[in-house]
């Protein structure tokens, strides 16, 4: 493997600092612009802006956290999912260069599309997502959550922050987790560990036992997120209220306020994602069936309404 990642290796001065996103496990979360490269790994013509992860802690954890990331990103390929592209480790702090995109993650465009959000002229305000757009999005991050599982790879934290969208409504998950600052309203420590406590099961948040089917919560959540414009789950209870929920098994999700808002087979679908027992949760190969057959229903009724 080392010897696969030094075919990788990237001048750290041939990235031009752009913007700090914010902090997270790691350390910085920056964007910087560099060469470009194709899906091969290969370079290519011009400049691109990409998301760089730095390491700045000796903490043994985020060091072997750091170093799993960079064996799964370097094994994972798919459309939806974001792409290792380069690293730099001659000197410290060593760096995890990741493909970005042009509009940034999916949290901020969806905030964007509220009545009452002001966007500073002259960047134009996005429309609401329609139902045919809000089902093309989330059927992207189930593809891409099926790749990760296929390879064992549990992401931990699925949520619209950690979501890059691009236009087409093209979206890539990734990793930011941005838990330190830009994002740290929506995490939590209980019990010494730090987790984003509104997006996961009472077994990942009370007993740390994370696995495809905590990860499958989080993916219901999410599809809320959309649906909501990126409200904050549960926003009337403070953290200690819902970690108490969570301990007496009376956080109960429900769908009953996207009533007319999207086809019956999704809030059957979230329903099975929420799930209070893990082994009743459907796996990430059933929900792209499902969502392939919610959306060619949604493309029926919609073709019968003209």
């Amino acid at each position: 493997m080392q010897a696969q990642l030094e075919k990788i290796s990237f001048p750290r001065e041939d990235l031009q600092f752009v913007m700090l996103l914010g902090h997270g496990e790691f350390g910085e979360v920056f964007l910087a612009k560099g060469k470009s490269f194709r899906e091969d790994g290969t370079e290519a013509e011009g400049e691109a802006l990409v998301m760089v992860k730095a390491l700045q802690t000796r903490d043994e954890t985020a060091l072997f956290n750091f170093k799993r990331e960079i064996d799964l990103y370097y094994k994972l390929n798919h459309e939806n999912v974001s792409k290792l592209v380069r690293l730099c480790r001659e000197n410290d702090p060593h760096y995890m260069i990741m493909d970005y995109s042009d509009w940034g993650d999916l949290k901020q465009f969806l905030l964007a599309t509220r009545q009452d959000c002001i966007r500073p002229l002259p960047a134009p305000k996005p429309p609401p997502l329609t139902v045919s757009q809000i089902l093309q999005v989330i059927s992207q991050v189930a593809l891409g959550m099926e790749h990760l599982s296929n390879h064992r790879f549990i992401h931990k934290d699925l949520a619209t922050r950690n979501c890059l969208i691009s236009s087409g409504l093209r979206i890539k998950i990734g990793n930011p987790s941005l838990c330190k600052d830009t994002y740290s309203a929506e995490y939590f420590t209980v019990r010494n560990h730090t987790t984003s406590i509104r997006w996961l099961p009472a077994e990942a948040v009370l007993e740390d036992d994370f696995s495809t089917k905590s990860d499958v919560w989080s993916f219901a959540v999410s599809v809320w997120e959309t649906i909501h414009q990126a409200a904050m789950p549960f926003s009337t209870k403070t953290n200690d209220q819902v970690v108490a929920a969570l301990e007496r098994k009376e956080l109960r999700w429900t769908t009953a306020d996207m009533e007319n808002k999207v086809p019956a087979g999704l809030h059957k679908l979230l329903t099975q994602c929420w799930d209070a027992s893990p082994k009743n949760r459907p796996n990430f190969s059933a929900i792209v069936i499902q969502l392939s057959e919610i959306i060619k229903d949604e493309l029926n009724f919609s073709s019968g309404r003209k």
